[in-house]
């Protein structure tokens, strides 16, 4: 079963179709940019564009650096860009 990080909000991932609006209440973000799987290169750009893209909220850093370390998103091998980080701040 997977642990429920509390705290984190999943605002965008193009390849399972989410797309829910932002939220700045939730002040740290995670933003996480792959390349697509290689065995359906044409087929995920055509559905999802040209990346995937991740991106989710969180209340804390913590909590998000805890949901990227779970998910091994740091590491990934098809990873193009990670940021975690304050909107509001560094504006």
């Amino acid at each position: 079963m997977a642990e429920v990080i509390k705290g984190i909000k999943l605002i965008r991932h193009n390849a399972n179709g989410v797309n829910e609006p932002d939220d700045p209440t939730f002040t740290w973000r995670l933003d996480a940019s792959f390349r697509p799987p290689e065995f359906m290169n044409i087929a995920f750009m055509f559905l999802c564009g040209g990346t995937e893209e991740i991106c989710v909220r969180g209340k804390t850093k913590k909590a998000l650096e805890k949901f990227a370390d779970m998910n091994h998103l740091s590491t990934h091998p098809r990873k193009l860009s990670f940021k975690i980080w304050q909107p509001e701040v560094n504006a």
